[in-house]
């Protein structure tokens, strides 16, 4: 749906005018948005063009998932509140300062005013509204409990997006300590051993421990070919991608080194099993049969290996395998989450245990990303630190040494 600018002059109750621009569907609620604001319209010019329409287009989610879970929790607190749906959307996108976002919500406002269904209207737009979700309000809609469902479904990307963050954090950490590492050894190889180099060749017969001439070298290696370093870099780093992304067994393999990696093969594993529980949680208790649970996950999720214990799930489900055995089957997924399926399968009632496993999850979650991250830090500082220490001990010894020989 294209919105249209419209130019306004207006009074605000100081009597000061007021003028500017607001990108809306049509006249009235751009009248409505600025009587909202207790604003007083002198008038207001449509004054779509080329240059705006250029400016309506977006190549990525205009949704963040913070953004989405405000979405939810607002609507589902209005519709709670006995407001209909398509006034909800619209005092939702009148709301909205992001003019892309804005757009979405009159878009969405727009088409269940025209008769089409709140999970329908989402799914037109994938990359903002995750499959699971428009599944899940698909079922809000046919029981009659949408505000219940929207609220819930708020909960739950809540609770994945602190969990995002938590994990972020801890990786966050690793990665600064060895940037701060290469940008320490670049700067020392292009800019301090050169002066070491040039100060003892002015002094005769000057002996340089090996391992400075060995740092000496290296530095003169890299001034001499840094260009072509860089070009190889480059292709390196454009090769690996290119491989991870469009070559499956590549992919599959850097997947395995990282799930069996000391320092991220927990949080990987943790993420990826509480994405699990959360979401066959949300959809089995709500009703969903197993299958087009699992159908759903498997898209949610991002790990390789993760995906394919899913698919392996659905093939031994249709085989008349058990429910569980691909997951104690698995080396990635941890033992209180197979034995629980496997109790919940055997008791007949996988979803109460499956709930019963998110909120474990949920509990012990922040405790474990914790102590990675506690256990984590210290190996990385004595790693950054031994860097930097030999790189100082180089430069370091030839000046004793220098001492000595004058």
């Amino acid at each position: 749906m294209q919105l249209r600018n419209f130019y306004y002059e207006a009074i605000d109750p100081n009597g000061k005018k007021v003028k500017g621009y607001f990108e809306t569907v049509n006249k009235y609620t751009c009248i409505k948005y600025l009587e909202s604001k207790n604003l007083r319209v002198k008038s207001i010019a449509d004054k779509t063009n080329f240059i705006t329409k250029l400016n309506q287009i977006v190549l990525d989610s205009v949704l963040p998932r913070r953004a989405l879970v405000f979405f939810l929790k607002q609507l589902g607190a209005l519709l709670k509140a006995g407001i209909d749906i398509v006034s909800s959307l619209e005092l939702l996108a009148l709301q909205q300062d992001n003019r892309h976002q804005r757009r979405l919500f009159f878009e969405l406002n727009q088409s269940v005013y025209n008769g089409i269904t709140l999970s329908k209207s989402m799914a037109e737009h994938p990359r903002e509204f995750p499959k699971m979700l428009v599944q899940m309000i698909e079922i809000g809609e046919l029981s009659g409990k949408l505000p219940e469902t929207i609220l819930r479904m708020a909960d739950y990307f809540e609770k994945q997006l602190k969990l995002t963050n938590s994990i972020k954090g801890a990786v966050r950490t690793p990665l600064i300590y060895l940037a701060v590492v290469i940008l320490i050894a670049i700067g020392m190889f292009l800019f301090v051993f050169p002066s070491i180099t040039a100060l003892f060749n002015s002094i005769n017969n000057a002996q340089l421990p090996g391992i400075t001439v060995f740092f000496i070298n290296v530095s003169e290696f890299f001034g001499k070919n840094s260009l072509l370093i860089l070009i190889i870099v480059i292709l390196f780093i454009t090769s690996f991608y290119l491989l991870y992304k469009y070559e499956k067994n590549f992919h599959r393999a850097i997947t395995i080194l990282l799930l069996k990696s000391p320092l991220f093969g927990k949080l990987i594993e943790i993420y990826n099993q509480i994405m699990i529980a959360n979401s066959l949680a949300q959809m089995m208790s709500s009703g969903v049969n197993s299958l087009l649970s699992l159908a759903t996950i498997k898209g949610l999720l991002n790990n390789a290996i993760y995906q394919e214990l899913i698919q392996k799930t659905l093939d031994n489900i249709q085989d008349g395998k058990p429910f569980a055995q691909s997951f104690q089957e698995s080396d990635f997924i941890d033992p209180v989450m197979s034995k629980m399926i496997s109790t919940g399968e055997t008791i007949g009632d996988i979803p109460t245990l499956m709930v019963n496993l998110a909120e474990y999850y949920n509990d012990i979650s922040v405790i474990k990303i914790e102590k990675l991250k506690n256990a984590i830090q210290p190996v990385l500082l004595i790693f950054v630190y031994a860097i930097v220490g030999v790189l100082l001990l180089s430069i370091m010894l030839p000046m004793l040494s220098l001492g000595q020989q004058i």
